[in-house]
């Protein structure tokens, strides 16, 4: 009896070897196994892999209808940013799903140009807490209520808190013990915090802020909205190391006052400044992972770029050569060499897509790669903006991470 299950296993084996060595075989399974799993499609035509697969493989809709007589016909008649699946079927059994994404030429202006960054917090930022003493003994009030540094208070007693002052005065008025309203990595909850009183002063023993501001570069804009992106990742509080939520914030004209070259181990840095006299290009309304994002007081044309670049898709960026428009001096922006060494396969928006080396030597030797402040110059390739700089590798600054471009086009919607 065992030998004959045994006999049966091995038969059952073979034939299934048999059966993938067949299907492995048959003509035109490559080009299924190598189609994306993403397929982008405009008026320029992307789906001609999937029109191209050859019989005896079909192709299916959602609902299994075949599709290969009208492919082409559905996909034109398709909405903008659409999304449709699609599968192909050898002899009834699906081998690839395949999700076709509807899209249309969208065209930005690419700046590069460094910008002065200034956000207001929704509420005020914790950024450090401490004992204080109450005349009996030394405490935190803020802590043993369960506030942690990075949290903002957005209320006192059911008041809203609009920056630091307010903040003091409803303190000094709340009494023995305040009710607030934190909110903490996207969610909010209430706490009761009993306060140090002494010598009239009472005090949380919570240090905070209300606003922050810093250099970075301006990525693009869309000339139809006027909606602007830069940057690439998020301002951060630079005590607290938390994202912040802005309630509001504006971008501005900076001059440049030096450049700190970069060496191994140590970031450089373009140093600049602007103030409350310097031109307002525009009113920032988000900040996110992928950058901060608002609307341009008036359009900024680009010297390199008059007429703007198309937008390039993720699928359309491909290791090689490349450029990157950085400004290391004022007014000036300049297109420099680089090469895109690594991409990350993304089909949905994520930080860090792709590796960038700086090859000009221009740059090389004016900042040797990479330097704080360069966060968002724009990186084209093939006459398109394909993504944007973000972040240093600390022990090479000729290199650095890249985000998508469209990930962050698709932010600032």
């Amino acid at each position: 009896m065992k030998k004959t299950v045994k006999t049966i296993v091995k038969l059952l084996g073979s034939a299934l070897c048999a059966l993938l060595f067949a299907v492995n075989a048959v003509p035109g399974m490559d080009m299924v196994l190598e189609l994306p799993d993403d397929i982008y499609v405009d008026e320029a035509g992307g789906a001609e892999r999937l029109c191209g697969i050859p019989a005896p493989f079909s192709i299916t809709d959602r609902d299994g209808v075949a599709v290969a007589n009208d492919l082409s016909e559905r996909l034109s008649s398709a909405k903008n940013g659409e999304v449709k699946r699609f599968s192909v079927e050898l002899f009834g059994i699906t081998v690839k799903n395949v999700d076709v994404h509807v899209r249309d030429d969208i065209y930005v202006m690419p700046c590069g140009s460094s910008v002065g960054i200034s956000l207001w917090c929704n509420g005020v930022l914790v950024v450090g807490l401490g004992n204080v003493d109450d005349g009996l003994r030394r405490r935190c009030p803020a802590h043993e209520a369960g506030i942690r540094t990075g949290d903002a208070i957005i209320a006192v007693n059911g008041e809203r808190v609009n920056g630091v002052s307010e903040l003091s005065a409803m303190v000094k008025g709340a009494g023995d013990s305040m009710r607030l309203r934190v909110r903490r990595n996207g969610s909010e909850f209430n706490c009761t915090v009993y306060p140090c009183v002494k010598d009239g002063e009472v005090l949380l023993g919570a240090w905070v802020r209300e606003s922050t501001a810093g250099i970075g570069t301006l990525t693009f804009y869309t000339m139809s909205s006027m909606r602007f992106a830069a940057l690439g990742h998020a301002v951060t509080d630079p005590d607290a190391g938390t994202m912040i939520e802005a309630k509001r914030g504006e971008l501005s004209e900076a001059s440049i006052v030096g450049v700190t070259h970069g060496e191994q181990g140590f970031p450089g840095e373009v140093r600049g400044t602007f103030s409350a006299v310097s031109k307002r290009l525009g009113a920032i309304d988000r900040n996110t992972r992928y950058g901060v994002f608002g609307e341009m007081y008036a359009p900024l044309t680009s010297a390199l770029y008059p007429e703007g670049v198309a937008l390039a898709y993720p699928d359309e960026v491909e290791t090689g050569k490349a450029t990157l428009l950085t400004s290391l001096e004022d007014g000036v922006t300049t297109e420099y060499e680089c090469e895109i060494i690594k991409l990350f396969e993304q089909s949905t928006s994520d930080g860090k897509g792709m590796v960038v080396k700086v090859t000009d030597k221009r740059l090389l030797e004016h900042t040797g790669g990479i330097v704080q402040g360069m966060s968002g110059s724009p990186i084209l390739q093939n006459g398109k903006l394909v993504g944007a700089v973000t972040h240093v590798f600390i022990n090479d600054p000729t290199k650095g991470y890249g985000i998508y471009a469209y990930w962050m086009y698709e932010q600032m919607r």
